[in-house]
């Protein structure tokens, strides 16, 4: 009897154990995350607890195109950001240029002004905050491009590339 209750004992701390990681892990740090962005002035929408803004997302999708659908005239839009992404010009509009939204427990920060865009490609850190789930887990599919990866191998590939993207190389290639 005694070495049972110690067993259940050992499971429920175990069990609780890991109910407090997950909780931590999805809740409490994403909260804090998100506490510090509002103290700098970054705020955004407010997501669910587990799923983030994604459930927004996808409804702002679908009501897009049930929209297009719905119209007699087929309407033909260059504006590529708002067509495929509307939460994006919608909560750009609401929040400002800067604003931070979340897939899942992942917080995203979005940046739409090009000065300040500007800044941050003049970064020289090598962690510029990208996912890590870019290369882990998309590597295969991505592999270790600029796109996807950070620190010293971005850092080399940036260099590599720059001298291709000199305003006077650009001119060139895109003369008609």
């Amino acid at each position: 009897m005694g070495i049972l209750k110690m067993i259940l004992s050992i499971i429920l701390s175990g069990f609780v154990a890991f109910v407090f990681h997950l909780y931590r892990a999805l809740v409490l740090k994403p909260q804090r995350l998100r506490s510090k962005l509002q103290n700098q002035g970054i705020r955004g929408p407010s997501p669910s607890v587990l799923l983030g803004n994604i459930s927004e997302m996808r409804r702002m999708v679908q009501d897009q195109d049930q929209a297009q659908t719905q119209s007699t005239q087929p309407a033909i839009s260059h504006d590529c950001p708002s067509t495929v992404l509307p939460y994006l010009q919608k909560w750009r509009n609401e929040y400002g240029p800067v604003f931070v939204y979340s897939t899942g427990s992942i917080q995203l920060i979005c940046v739409a002004d090009t000065e300040m865009a500007k800044e941050i490609s003049f970064s020289t850190s090598l962690s510029l905050g990208k996912p890590s789930y870019l290369s882990k887990y998309l590597g295969p599919l991505m592999g270790q491009g600029i796109l996807s990866s950070s620190g010293p191998i971005w850092a080399h590939q940036r260099k590599i590339i720059a001298p291709e993207l000199y305003l006077d190389k650009v001119k060139v290639n895109f003369t008609f």
